[in-house]
């Protein structure tokens, strides 16, 4: 069945994208960016082993910025004790090469060439990896073939699979069972996804641990981090309720909560950051809250603690995670639009986490409900009915606090136990 897949595949899936990619790249910049990204990359490549021709080389690829910084804790830990290495960190969008931080123990950013047989050869015998690390999700099946043509080994780290995955369709699920046994090493973030993942392959010689997520290692590194960033203080007191990555179908349900419960505690103050802090997006918020009776003010105009103002919007990017260290109360976005966004960061920061119903996306999300730091609401009163017991009971309050934190700490230590698996492994 491997072989039938991979003749599909490079006969039939590969050359229909391929086709689509450039026909797209005329009339998107993004693509366009991608392909130009990745000739320059080719050029960098080739310079950058004859600098280094014979020193040991790891490369990681994540399909995005999300799955880089899940790798970031694991390329700090291969540096620290292996600072020979070469580490090259790939990528499928430009937004995540264009966006990721250029941290310093990444030898080279480069684009994964578009995945057709005779390219990835090339790419890799230029490259000549000691082993090869996808993150969670992306497997390009002629890399991975490649990979086994040239015995490089193969890992999956933080590997997960979701119980409403399209892996389990029945064709689908062929194709990814076939992808998936050719990997040598596959390090699952819970024991249901290892199991989820030994269902997929079957009886095969694969070594499938249960390593925990990177992201919970990463998560603390990047609050280590803000900590020495200069934000202002928003509020000098007060309750502080935080909005993070709010779209207009989450704030259709949350703002009129926040309504009531301002109106009925004169201590609680709002910071409302949007997912895209465009025009729209921060008129809208301005509009609602000042038909009510509240002023705004936008971070932008921020100059030092305010007492007049009690809702704060967000119109930049990048500082949403220092922000919620000033805060006690946050609700995540996406959650009413198809798929949460990221809860461990208020987590870290102590603050009992609320939500709406489309949250199963996030593994995170479901642990924080179980723990008792975290609440999924369906409507603007069972907003109001949290959101006003957590400021009339502190004792509640506090719990829930201390177990929000709680699931962040349980789980660190996922980065060191893959590192070490790595370097280990042959």
């Amino acid at each position: 069945m491997t072989f039938f897949w991979i003749i599909l595949y490079n006969t039939v899936f590969i050359p229909i994208a391929f086709v689509l990619i450039h026909i797209i790249a005329l009339f998107d910049e993004k693509a366009k960016r991608g392909l130009s990204g990745r000739r320059l990359s080719w050029v960098s490549l080739r310079k950058f082993r004859e600098k280094y021709p014979n020193k040991e080389l790891f490369l990681i690829h994540s399909a995005s910025l999300g799955e880089f910084e899940q790798a970031k804790p694991v390329i700090r830990g291969l540096k620290a004790l292996r600072p020979d290495i070469l580490i090259v960190a790939s990528f499928t969008s430009p937004s995540g090469y264009e966006n990721a931080i250029r941290i310093p123990e990444v030898d080279l950013f480069i684009y994964l060439p578009i995945d057709t047989f005779l390219r990835v050869r090339r790419f890799i015998q230029k490259l000549r990896p000691q082993k090869i690390i996808f993150v969670t999700y992306e497997l390009w099946p002629n890399l991975i073939v490649n990979a086994k043509r040239h015995h490089v080994p193969t890992y999956l780290m933080s590997a997960r699979i979701r119980r409403n995955s399209s892996k389990w369709m029945p064709i689908v699920r062929n194709l990814f069972r076939t992808l998936y046994r050719m990997l040598d090493y596959i390090y699952a973030i819970s024991e249901e996804d290892r199991l989820s993942v030994k269902n997929l392959t079957g009886s095969v010689n694969i070594k499938v641990l249960t390593l925990g997520d990177t992201r919970y290692d990463q998560v603390i590194q990047r609050a280590h981090e803000r900590m020495h960033l200069t934000i202002p203080k928003l509020f000098d007191e007060g309750f502080v309720f935080i909005g993070g990555s709010i779209w207009p179908q989450d704030a259709r349900h949350l703002v009129p909560a926040l309504f009531k419960s301002m109106k009925q505690f004169e201590s609680l103050k709002v910071v409302m950051a949007p997912h895209e802090p465009n025009k729209y997006a921060l008129e809208m918020l301005e509009d609602s809250f000042q038909q009510e009776g509240f002023s705004t003010l936008r971070l932008s105009e921020f100059k030092s603690p305010v007492t007049d103002v009690r809702v704060i919007l967000v119109d930049k990017v990048g500082i949403l995670a220092e922000l919620y260290h000033q805060a006690n109360l946050a609700f995540i976005g996406g959650s009413f639009r198809g798929s949460i966004h990221n809860v461990m960061e208020p987590a870290v920061a102590g603050l009992p986490v609320l939500f709406g119903p489309t949250y199963h996306n996030s593994r995170e999300a479901e642990i924080l409900i179980r723990a008792g730091g975290g609440w999924c609401c369906e409507d603007e009163n069972c907003f109001y009915d949290k959101i006003k017991s957590l400021i009339r009971n502190p004792e509640l309050y506090k719990k829930a606090s201390f177990s929000a934190r709680q699931v962040i700490m349980k789980n660190l230590g996922a980065s060191a136990r893959t590192v070490k698996e790595i370097l280990e492994s042959n």
